[in-house]
């Protein structure tokens, strides 16, 4: 595994970007966060940047609103990862993190503490960093690549959100990245990014997480219920987190077609996505990290039975039942 993108790496690397008017069709994993979405327009810009398409996909949802915003045509929203004719790059993402049909991508670039054996590509970079986005202004840097504002913007404030603004597992790589991107970035974007406005589904939620909270000893689970928009269940979630004795929450919400679950913790002793997927990985696929994690999972044909009000709280009742006794079992494991 290389620890830099060193002579021979930048080589294997160009040599693949050596195809003007190819298209290269660049996925990132599922409900991406800051990191994932940051990293993968750095590689969009290094694919420009050598006369090839490129083309940024995800699949799930952005819980960021501003980043959609700041993202625009960059990135589409895909019902799922196919096979494809033309090129395929993983960002923040791993082929073995994907269940069903495989997929063979020719560049595989990204950070994890996990079992990388059996990957096949013509390319891979995965190192132990805490952030996708380091690893990435590393290849900006050494290939020469124009880094404009709004990509300089999205990169600082994907380390800075992955490591709690510079205070907790920033490693040396990362914090090299920062320094040398920072003279690039819009500081008025990234207040708007980091202080986004509050919407009034935001509030309205917390009101009902509040009423609906169950704590044992430091963790709590809530349930904010019936929603259209689930962007707004980690900001709920960092609020419950504020009450007094909790360090670990989880919370739940539900539309007309799947199950929602974010969970945060400020235990250090606790892995996030560890836990969910003891919890949940059966059911669904958890994304995440150590501190922060989040997994989607179908309503399936209980779909059909939220047509009344009664039906929705006696089916908010047992969803509620199921997820809070295994979040807090996997809890007590940990």
């Amino acid at each position: 595994m290389f620890k830099s993108f060193n002579f021979w790496k930048q080589r294997s690397f160009k040599r693949i970007l050596s195809h003007p008017g190819e298209r290269v069709i660049i996925y990132t994993r599922n409900n991406p966060d800051s990191d994932s979405l940051a990293s993968s327009l750095a590689l969009k810009r290094i694919v420009e940047h050598y006369n090839m398409d490129a083309t940024i996909c995800y699949t799930g949802v952005i819980q960021n609103r501003t980043l959609i915003n700041v993202l625009g045509d960059d990135a589409v929203n895909v019902p799922t990862i196919v096979q494809s004719q033309d090129n395929i790059a993983f960002v923040d993402l791993l082929p073995t993190e994907l269940p069903g049909e495989k997929i063979n991508p020719v560049i595989v670039i990204g950070h994890t503490l996990g079992n990388t054996g059996g990957i096949q590509c013509d390319y891979q970079d995965i190192r132990t960093t805490e952030t996708t986005s380091g690893i990435l202004i590393d290849y900006l840097k050494k290939l020469g690549v124009q880094i404009d504002k709004r990509l300089a913007t999205l990169l600082i404030f994907a380390i800075r959100d992955k490591t709690k603004t510079l205070i907790t597992n920033l490693t040396l790589a990362d914090l090299e990245s920062y320094w040398y991107i920072h003279k690039f970035a819009d500081m008025e974007l990234l207040n708007s990014l980091e202080h986004p406005a509050a919407r009034l589904d935001t509030f309205e939620d917390l009101s009902r997480a509040i009423g609906n909270k169950i704590i044992k000893g430091a963790s709590l689970f809530t349930s904010v219920g019936f929603v259209k928009d689930s962007g707004t269940i980690p900001k709920v979630c960092r609020y419950m987190l504020d009450i007094e004795g909790i360090s670990t929450a989880l919370v739940l919400a539900i539309n007309s077609s799947k199950i929602y679950i974010y969970a945060e913790s400020s235990n250090r002793e606790l892995n996030m996505k560890n836990t969910l997927k003891k919890a949940f990985g059966e059911w669904g696929e958890v994304t995440g990290g150590p501190l922060n994690a989040s997994t989607s999972i179908p309503l399936g044909v209980f779909g059909i039975v939220t047509n009344s009000e009664k039906s929705k709280q006696l089916l908010m009742k047992s969803i509620s039942d199921s997820i809070s006794s295994r979040y807090f079992y996997s809890i007590e494991a940990e």
